[in-house]
């Protein structure tokens, strides 16, 4: 079974939905760069669509309810895993290199990380 992670993310104020999700994406190929080996088996990133540049798309709830911009799943192999791509993380050149890049985009006095459970999938019927 994998381990996996999800990453509750929220722009600074100021920052553009389109902005931030570029940021965020080169933000990413310096991780997966800087990690190697060490890089989750997949990282997935869902952005929250905001079609007028702020405000979601909501069917049930509301604004409030969304205040996030994207959720990030990381799956890793095992929680070993984990731990060694946090230890990649936490050289000091690179917690160095990630909290200065942040500043530019990434709100990190909100959202949070969390282990998730096992998924459970209904499909279609044929």
């Amino acid at each position: 079974m994998t381990f996996n992670v999800l990453i509750v993310g929220h722009r600074l104020p100021g920052i553009y939905p389109s902005q931030f999700k570029q940021l965020y994406e080169r933000h990413m190929s310096h991780i997966q760069e800087m990690a190697g080996a060490h890089f989750p088996l997949s990282h997935t990133r869902r952005y929250i669509q905001r079609p007028d540049g702020e405000n979601a798309t909501v069917f049930l709830g509301s604004q409030a309810d969304f205040d996030y911009d994207v959720l990030a799943e990381m799956v890793f192999e095992d929680g070993d895993a984990w731990k060694a791509f946090c230890e990649v993380l936490g050289r000091e050149e690179n917690t160095k290199w990630i909290m200065e890049d942040e500043k530019n985009f990434y709100d990190r006095t909100r959202g949070g990380v969390v282990v998730l459970g096992e998924a459970e999938v209904t499909e279609r019927k044929a």
